[in-house]
């Protein structure tokens, strides 16, 4: 039986119903929302939550999605972000989350529903993909909070508290090249000297990404004064339905767009290297067309590093190499975080300082001994490429 003024009555399948308004749609009829339990007192106190819930938020009656509004908070950052980026956060939606809740209504999102979901993202039971690590599953949980709140913000749904256990990181450990490998891959460079073999030289004295050293053109190079400037990179990106295409875009960051000092023993090479190159035309592919882009550079790397009879390693390593070699040599971390366009000093201390025994044994030496002409490594040399400290 009803009771009267309270929109609750029992069904006659045994449960209480319990009914509320959810809103108006567009033509100003009505639109219901209901509850369900097996007691009065449960459907009471259901009611009561939702009734306050919609009075307090003030809930729109619109019920669409995840997937639908995925799409549309997509539009609404477009204009703030980069197409990489962009391209980037569908590529996440569309692999890894909306299988999961793509056809969820959105008013039916609860903390619970939404945290058991991100346990199916990150082991997914149909194994459709690999058990996500730490990164991936803190960027899948990362949009998935960034549309929960956008929902909030078009009053659709309450803030919703979404806590969970992200994987544990497994730090991948980056080993730089020793002063002999550096001295190796010089070697190797300068024995037949190319814009792409260069290249390789771009990253490792002088911290550029790999999509820098690609976004490269002649003009960016000034021998006369010594200095490179970094002013974009090359990516390519995903364009939906296993395409994909090469974008030409600003740096990574703000402070990643900079100017470097260029090493005096590599500037007469550049000048030559330069000679009868106008000003639009790319630094490795050498054309004004296109420029290399940089799945093809890591080939040509892996190529030479094979050649120099040098360990093969992730080309980002070189650049792990130039940071490690200009702490040692005694470089601060500010200026060191100028070169290699970050931010933040607190990124280079903590992706890019690396350290081994023979490092320990010289600053102990150093500190407590006094000694502190000890050679580190059996070298008295740090730098690259034997420059004296």
């Amino acid at each position: 039986m009803a009771r009267h003024g309270e929109n609750i009555h029992k069904r006659q399948d045994g449960r209480w119903e319990g009914r509320y308004m959810k809103g108006k749609d567009t033509k100003g009829k009505t639109v219901w929302g209901y509850v369900y339990a097996k007691t009065y007192p449960e459907v009471k106190k259901k009611l009561i939550q939702k009734k306050s819930e919609e009075s307090f938020y003030c809930l729109n009656a619109d019920d669409p999605t995840f997937m639908d509004l995925s799409e549309n908070w997509l539009g609404t950052i477009q204009n703030g972000v980069k197409e990489s980026t962009l391209a980037h956060y569908r590529y996440t939606l569309t692999r890894y989350i909306l299988p999961v809740l793509g056809f969820e209504k959105i008013k039916r999102l609860t903390e619970y529903r939404i945290e058991q979901a991100f346990l199916q993202i990150v082991t997914p039971n149909d194994q459709k993909h690999k058990p996500l690590g730490h990164s991936l599953a803190k960027e899948c949980l990362t949009i998935i909070r960034r549309i929960c709140k956008y929902a909030c913000h078009l009053r659709l749904i309450r803030p919703l508290e979404i806590e969970v256990c992200l994987p544990k990181p497994i730090e991948a450990k980056t080993v730089p090249l020793s002063v002999e490998e550096q001295n190796l891959l010089k070697r190797y460079v300068m024995s037949n000297v190319t814009s792409r073999k260069i290249g390789l030289v771009l990253t490792m004295q002088m911290g550029l990404r790999i999509g820098e050293v690609c976004g490269l053109q002649w003009g960016d190079i000034d021998v006369q004064n010594g200095i490179l400037t970094v002013n974009r990179t090359v990516q390519r990106i995903s364009c939906g339905e296993g395409h994909s295409k090469v974008v030409i875009q600003t740096p990574k960051t703000k402070s990643s767009t900079r100017m470097i000092p260029i090493p005096a023993w590599l500037i007469p090479t550049l000048k030559n290297l330069q000679t009868g190159k106008e000003d639009d035309v790319w630094f490795l592919s050498g054309r004004r067309d296109k420029p290399v882009e940089p799945r093809c550079y890591r080939k040509s790397i892996h190529v030479y590093l094979k050649a120099a009879k040098v360990r093969q390693i992730h080309p980002h390593a070189l650049r792990h190499t130039f940071a490690t070699t200009c702490l040692q040599a005694g470089c601060d971390v500010k200026t060191l975080s100028q070169l290699l366009g970050h931010s933040d000093a607190g990124i280079t201390l903590k992706r890019y300082v690396h350290t081994d025994f023979d490092r320990m044994r010289w600053e102990i030496a150093r500190i407590y001994d006094g000694r502190c002409h000890t050679t580190l490594g059996g070298h008295k040399s740090v730098c690259s490429f034997g420059n004296k400290r």
